[in-house]
């Protein structure tokens, strides 16, 4: 029995140049800015005030895990996973801590509730639309080997369409699953060396199966695309690697610190209207043909993160607590420049 809750949290993106920028920034960019003058030593100095927009994604997954060993090589298991999802979207506070309603912001939430978009105002995740399921996993491991000092371990999962996809007509909405079928490979080993350090690996590659979704037709690279462009597409989402790796050092033979690193990388979607009457609806309130392939552009993610770990081990129990920071991300997608606090606590028992 495990219980491993996760905490992703981030304010920031990575763009597809590498470069960090704030959740929304393209708002800046995309909406009207507000004229700003001030006498500054006797002379007017004007400047463009951008709306002032601050976001910043909260992602809690709490799941349980439950292994049954068939024999010593051989286990099923079972990842349950609960999220909460919430994002605070608020505009600039005054002095008194209150969100300042200046004309930027009052011009940006007129034309979020505009019909021409009807995303609603700025505001935080509603409390009814932050808990759901996530993907349930299942899982088939066979144990290769097992010596004092060294174990490899291969792995099946099954990931299942329990998820709930983000919504399109929230600009900062987040999933906590995909909706749709994977089928994942994992290989692990852990080897020690002179007793005390202890080297963890773990590789995994993932199938994507086809599954449908609802997205506004335009670049992945705009917040601002119309509700007319809204339709239910089918959607190929990219096969993916990554390989996680977790140098630790023994003090004793229970406790260990070390610091940890992650690679992954994802190829692109691919969308396409689920019939031609769909592509002639959307083109009927566009006003002209839109591809649904112009949102396959963008969706190529490659992240790499850093981090420290503690742990500690027991015949009976283990525990360990993780936090990594995202250090880049780029390949054409926007990629969470995100903070994970990981808690892990397992347990074995004798079912008879």
């Amino acid at each position: 029995m495990t219980f491993e809750p996760v905490i992703t949290t981030w304010e920031q993106e990575f763009t597809a140049d590498g470069s960090k920028q704030r959740i929304g920034a393209s708002l800046f960019s995309e909406t009207r800015s507000t004229l700003r003058c001030r006498h500054i030593a006797g002379f007017l100095t004007c400047s463009l005030v951008p709306p002032p927009v601050f976001v910043r994604a909260e992602r809690r997954e709490t799941p349980l895990d439950l292994e049954f060993g068939i024999t010593r090589r051989i286990a099923l298991g079972v990842h349950l996973p609960i999220v909460r999802v919430n994002v605070h979207e608020t505009f600039r506070l005054d002095s008194t801590g209150t969100p300042a309603q200046d004309s930027a912001a009052q011009a940006l939430d007129s034309l979020l509730n505009d019909t021409t978009y009807a995303f609603g105002s700025i505001s935080n995740t509603t409390r009814r639309s932050r808990y759901f399921a996530g993907d349930v996993e299942l899982r088939a491991k066979y144990r290769f080997l097992e010596s004092h000092d060294y174990a490899l371990s291969a792995a099946v999962v099954v990931r299942l369409p329990t998820g709930h996809q983000d919504s399109p007509n929230r600009l900062f909405d987040l999933s906590t699953g995909d909706h749709q079928t994977d089928i994942e490979i994992q290989v692990t080993q852990e080897l020690t060396l002179v007793r005390r350090l202890w080297l963890n690996a773990m590789l995994r590659a993932g199938r994507q199966q086809p599954g449908t979704r609802a997205r506004r037709v335009g670049p992945q690279s705009t917040l601002l695309i119309p509700h007319a462009a809204l339709a239910q597409l089918n959607w190929d989402p990219g096969d993916y690697a990554a390989l996680d790796v977790a140098p630790m050092y023994r003090f004793t033979r229970t406790f260990g610190v070390g610091v940890t690193a992650g690679y992954w990388t994802k190829q692109r979607d691919r969308y396409s209207y689920r019939s031609t009457q769909d592509s002639v609806d959307v083109a009927t309130r566009m006003g002209a043909p839109v591809s649904a392939g112009v949102l396959d552009a963008g969706t190529e993610q490659r992240w790499t993160r850093l981090g420290i770990a503690m742990t500690y081990v027991s015949s009976a129990y283990e525990g360990s607590f993780s936090i990594e920071r995202t250090v880049n991300g780029s390949k054409g997608a926007r990629v969470p420049a995100a903070t994970v606090v990981r808690i892990v606590m397992r347990t074995s028992r004798w079912p008879f």
